[in-house]
């Protein structure tokens, strides 16, 4: 349990660790190798306690603090700047110009005035302090963009869940079982009277089975969407005694394939909301076709200028939707709307 705990702690705190003893190791080797100046381990280790001191009372507690009174935080933070070289210059002068020789360890800015040293320090201190700023921008870009990353991620559960509960509402709305032991009952007793009537009934019930049904994992056979198509064209045919002139063509093999289910009938029902479907030079054109389990569905049809069914675009809009979260850069989505003729086109790789 411990050791679980310590891990996302350690781990960063060791790689700082690393890097400040990487740049102490670096600059120490290079004054080594280009001065002879010899300084004693226990002068260095204030010196540079104070420059790790600056780096993370810049980047931890001025700038979060400043940063976050969006009004005026600028020349707020260039004042506190000054101030914080200002003391870290007069801490720098008191360790090289008195400390140090008090202990007697000899140090580089001992034959300097005070006030060269302490501009000198200063120099130094602004290494150290855009150091901190550049660290602490990078890390508030980072956070930022991980925390936009969890809110999406939320938001894309959160709208499944809701799109997953009226799913659940309107079917708790209709009991199944009642529903379909009534559609049963009325074919049989309408059956002995009007064939058509009763294949009517029959159609109805496998819509409402498929409509209704339990799906797997949010996706159905691809042969059982088709097969709803066809039902779907079957009941409208039945409802204008077969005089719709409709070609539904399947390409290809859709066997094996899935699919979120109800989201190519929106495109059909659009058709015969909105389109002519009674003139057989300018039939409703629905055509499949799946190449290496990549589905074309293309809808085409004549445009019908007097009274259309009222639509609110609820439908449309949820299809949209359901496409962009299930099928996310996966599908691509075309209209053409002529004067006379609409035409869509819906590419998905399932």
């Amino acid at each position: 349990m411990l050791k679980s705990v310590l891990r996302p702690v350690s781990k960063p705190f060791l790689i700082h660790l690393l890097s400040w003893l990487g740049f102490f190791t670096y600059e120490e080797v290079v004054i080594l190798l280009t001065d002879n100046t010899h300084y004693n381990f226990w002068f260095i280790v204030p010196v540079y306690s104070l420059n790790v001191l600056l780096f993370y009372f810049n980047s931890n507690f001025v700038l979060p603090r400043l940063y976050a009174q969006t009004h005026r935080w600028v020349w707020r933070y260039a004042i506190a700047v000054l101030l914080l070289l200002a003391v870290y210059g007069l801490l720098r002068c008191e360790i090289n110009l008195h400390l140090a020789p008090a202990l007697g360890f000899p140090t580089p800015g001992s034959t300097y005035s005070y006030g060269r040293f302490w501009a000198l320090a200063v120099y130094r201190g602004m290494f150290f302090q855009f150091a901190s700023m550049g660290y602490w921008f990078t890390r508030n870009a980072i956070l930022v963009g991980q925390q936009k990353e969890r809110q999406q991620a939320q938001l894309r559960v959160t709208e499944k869940s809701l799109m997953e509960a009226n799913l659940a509402f309107l079917k708790n709305q209709i009991n199944p079982h009642f529903l379909f032991n009534s559609l049963n009952f009325l074919y049989a007793q309408v059956y002995p009277h009007s064939e058509n009537a009763a294949r009517g009934i029959l159609l109805l019930s496998e819509t409402m089975r498929y409509a209704l049904h339990e799906d797997n994992n949010g996706k159905v056979m691809l042969t059982h969407e088709v097969k709803h198509l066809r039902n779907y064209i079957a009941i409208n045919q039945l409802r204008f005694n077969n005089q719709l002139q409709i070609n539904f063509e399947v390409l290809g093999n859709v066997q094996f394939l899935m699919i979120i289910p109800l989201v190519l009938i929106t495109f059909v029902e659009n058709c015969f909301k909105h389109g002519e479907l009674a003139d057989p030079a300018h039939p409703l054109t629905i055509r499949l076709a799946v190449v290496q389990n990549r589905l074309t569905f293309e809808t085409h049809n004549k445009k019908r200028h007097g009274p259309k069914e009222k639509s609110t675009g609820i439908g449309l809009a949820n299809t949209r939707q359901r496409l962009e979260l299930l099928y996310k850069d996966r599908y691509e989505l075309i209209t053409n709307d002529e004067p006379n003729h609409y035409t869509c086109i819906i590419n998905i790789a399932l």
